[in-house]
């Protein structure tokens, strides 16, 4: 029987968006014992993920805006607007994801005279790298939970330095969070999938599976083809067809769907391969990142049932 199982994702409707005047913001931060007052900062994110745990982190203290908050949008190909100008211009903070995968957001920085607002996750500019077996990397790193975890430790005590009044509120409210993540990346760990292997169309959940035991069985020329926008080769492709009949799981971006990621679904499912899907942005119906967490670990769990 075919075994499909599906992570989906939408925008996040507590996040404000860029120049609605919404202020129904409902990812308040944790209780803390320190105080907090309204600083009147901007933080401006590429994606919704960010400025869902700088909420964790800050509450109502700063504004929070995202550039990218639906599953409806691809990221790696996001065209900024007007309105995201001059909400880069308008802002305190910028972060970027960086590594090659929302350079729109440097680039509007770099317009608005900000460069030295920018808040980067991965170091330098890798634009991906040409060479596939080289400098190529997946910059989903928002998938990474312990990575994530030293992001709020590490962006508290940044936010902590431009409103030294509430350093320690942001503060106690990352501890908190970091510790949440953390649980979640021991029960990533706990799911023991060693022996099982994965295709990925993309390399959106590559961190999660990786961490959970899985071996990935997805060329790595094949992920930098994809992360570059470009169809693969034929060889790849059908390369990756053969691996789809073989494998035990297939973990498929919607948000990124290609007729050659479809046909590597069929393929998949034909041969009765479990297939989760995996977005890049928060779902609709979600909490926010911990709760979207939490729901695609249930997923891996129901889905190592299913091939164990």
């Amino acid at each position: 029987m075919q075994k499909s199982f599906l992570a989906a994702a939408a925008c996040v409707g507590m996040l404000l968006l860029a120049g609605c005047g919404d202020d129904s913001q409902d990812a308040a931060a944790p209780e803390s014992d320190a105080s907090a007052e309204e600083t009147g900062l901007t933080v401006v994110a590429s994606i919704d993920v960010y400025t869902d745990l700088v909420q964790g982190i800050a509450g109502d203290t700063v504004e929070v805006v995202p550039m990218v908050d639906s599953t409806a949008v691809d990221p790696h190909s996001y065209e900024a607007t007007p309105q995201d100008r001059l909400q880069v211009e308008n802002s305190d903070v910028i972060i970027a994801n960086g590594g090659g995968y929302d350079a729109f957001m440097t680039l509007l920085a770099s317009a608005a005279d900000k460069d030295d607002q920018v808040y980067q996750l991965i170091p330098g500019d890798n634009q991906h790298g040409e060479d596939a077996g080289g400098d190529w990397e997946n910059e989903h790193i928002w998938y990474d939970l312990t990575q994530m975890s030293e992001f709020v430790l590490d962006f508290a005590e940044h936010l902590g330095q431009l409103a030294p009044e509430n350093a320690d509120f942001y503060s106690e409210n990352a501890e908190a969070l970091a510790g949440d993540l953390d649980a979640l990346a021991q029960r990533n760990r706990e799911l023991s999938a060693e022996g099982l292997s994965y295709l990925a169309t993309e390399a959106v959940s590559g961190f999660l599976l990786d961490d959970a035991g899985f071996d990935n069985a997805t060329p790595v020329e094949f992920l930098s083809a994809v992360e570059h926008g470009d169809d693969v080769s034929p060889r790849l492709y059908s390369e990756a067809l053969g691996l789809a009949e073989e494998v035990d799981l297939l973990v498929f971006n919607p948000q990124t769907e290609t007729q050659q990621a479809a046909r590597i679904r069929d393929a998949a499912e034909s041969a009765d391969a479990v297939v989760l899907e995996f977005t890049e942005t928060l779902p609709e119906d979600s909490d926010g990142y911990l709760e979207w967490m939490e729901a695609n670990l249930d997923l891996l769990e129901g889905a190592l049932e299913e091939m164990r």
